[in-house]
């Protein structure tokens, strides 16, 4: 690099310029703590993943009909009971299907009308909740809609893209932005990240992967749910048991014992 150029460098001050720890930490502390802490009410799942935090892009997946809508459900009510509204994309059925389906309907954001496969119009839609609503918490159900599959080259790095992209948003905006994604077809006996469709990207560029299954050995409502990894909790293949109650699920408290008996 030109010898002018490292002098002019530094004198850099522009927003983007690189400070010291402590630089960073005196910037928090002046702009105060905006960031959201929010709890699943489920218990093993909050001890797998002490919450959810802003900045966190979280993938559920599953089978399709095994409840990976209806757990996205049971987290919006249980969100809403802590005073945290959320925005939600759902694509995949009409708004009055989706709505319908609560049996008490919590506060929830939703755009008055869908354009897929356009995650420019998603990020500001994103913003403008947030600027009237103060909205932090996204659902978007599902991953294929934004993605136009019939136009790609390469589905698998451009799927890997807008994980990034969803990622990025999360991270500036600090919000949490749960993905609801498809598996492969079929059925394997032991479900986990990789069957996760059309890109392995979505793993890996996700702060946490949820794996939703019904479990119906177990009775009609049952499921179970697997946190395949938590990045910032370390936790990995944790299995917790759900059921279906009052049209949401919940932790199924008595699987402990049934395991022991």
């Amino acid at each position: 690099m030109a010898e002018r150029k490292l002098m002019d460098l530094t004198k850099y001050t522009g927003p983007d310029q690189i400070i010291s720890s402590h630089e960073m930490c005196l910037k928090f502390q002046n702009e105060g703590d905006n960031t959201i802490k929010v709890m699943s009410q489920i218990p093993g799942l909050d001890a797998a993943t002490d919450g959810f935090r802003g900045g966190e892009l979280i993938a559920v997946s599953g089978p399709t009909k095994n409840g990976k809508t209806l757990l996205a459900q049971s987290l919006t009510v249980n969100f809403a009971k802590q005073q945290h509204f959320p925005l939600w994309f759902t694509f995949e059925v009409p708004a009055r299907q989706f709505l319908g389906q609560f049996q008490e309907l919590p506060l929830i954001y939703m755009p008055a009308k869908l354009k897929a496969y356009a995650l420019p119009w998603l990020e500001e839609r994103v913003y403008e909740s947030f600027q009237k609503y103060r909205t932090r918490i996204i659902f978007v159900d599902h991953l294929h809609y934004l993605v136009d599959l019939a136009r790609m080259r390469n589905a698998s790095i451009e799927i890997g893209t807008v994980i990034r992209q969803l990622k990025t948003m999360a991270v500036d905006g600090g919000f949490i932005i749960f993905l609801l994604c498809h598996t492969t077809k079929g059925r394997p006996e032991n479900l986990s990240y990789e069957a996760i469709r059309d890109s392995s990207f979505v793993s890996q560029e996700s702060d946490s992967v949820f794996m939703v299954q019904r479990t119906p050995l177990e009775g009609e409502n049952s499921a179970e749910m697997r946190v395949e990894f938590h990045r910032r909790t370390g936790c990995m293949e944790r299995v917790i048991p759900l059921v279906k109650v009052d049209c949401y699920l919940q932790e199924r408290i008595d699987a402990g014992r049934h395991q022991q008996d």
